[in-house]
């Protein structure tokens, strides 16, 4: 098996990211894939940033078995052992945050929104390479951009859900929280990778990623 753990960066790296491509990288070497940080505008240069970890399902990437995109602010939890290639099921992660975005996007995009098919939260995506391929060949320019031309308008999750639809994908969540357990959120320390969030708890205040995160590593919870 072949496998890589990307993310998705443009612009100048920051502290956080920087932090976190050095973890995640760690941990792709540990689970025996490959790592690599994709830089800037790769896969369409009109649409948002966010859009561009669609690029995971391009045919750059179809010697591999399993493609796995994590977001730049994504941390394995300290102690963890767990394999995200082999200890999990699913294709990306559906919970409450995603069940409120989608009914955002379908009152605004109807057509291109069923609930019949899979909207997958754009903080993890796992595809193997027959998933990816029957994505990609459902790309239609003029729906995507209905989707990625500016923030907030759905970008990746809208985007691979819209592909998904047209693939007619069988729904595949992964779990629960475990694999992006928002840094706020209760049982963090009990999570398998932390995604750093500004709130502090659910209700809030707010403070930098970067300050939560080394309140993280503070906590034992993630290795600086």
């Amino acid at each position: 098996m072949k496998n890589i753990i990307l993310q998705h960066w443009t612009g100048d790296l920051n502290e956080l990211v920087s932090l976190s491509s050095a973890n995640i990288s760690r941990y792709a070497e540990y689970v025996g894939a490959d790592y690599r940080l994709l830089r800037g505008q790769v896969f369409r240069p009109h649409l948002t940033t966010a859009s561009q970890k669609v690029y995971m399902l391009d045919e750059e990437f179809d010697d591999y078995d399993m493609v796995v995109m994590l977001d730049p602010d994504m941390f394995v939890r300290k102690g963890m052992d767990n394999n995200i290639l082999t200890d999990v099921t699913g294709i990306g992660m559906h919970n409450d945050v995603q069940t409120r975005v989608f009914n955002g996007l379908r009152r605004k995009h109807p057509s291109l929104m069923d609930p019949k098919y899979p909207f997958w939260g754009g903080a993890i995506y796992r595809l193997t390479r027959d998933q990816r391929q029957r994505l990609r060949k459902n790309i239609r320019e003029d729906e995507i951009i209905c989707f990625g031309r500016k923030q907030w308008e759905g970008e990746d999750e809208g985007i691979m859900h819209r592909l998904a639809t047209l693939a007619q994908m069988e729904i595949s969540y992964i779990p629960g929280w475990e694999w992006c357990h928002c840094s706020y959120r209760d049982g963090v320390e009990r999570s398998s990778m932390i995604h750093v969030r500004t709130k502090v708890t659910a209700a809030g205040p707010k403070r930098t990623k970067i300050e939560n995160y080394r309140d993280l590593v503070e906590r034992g919870l993630i290795e600086e």
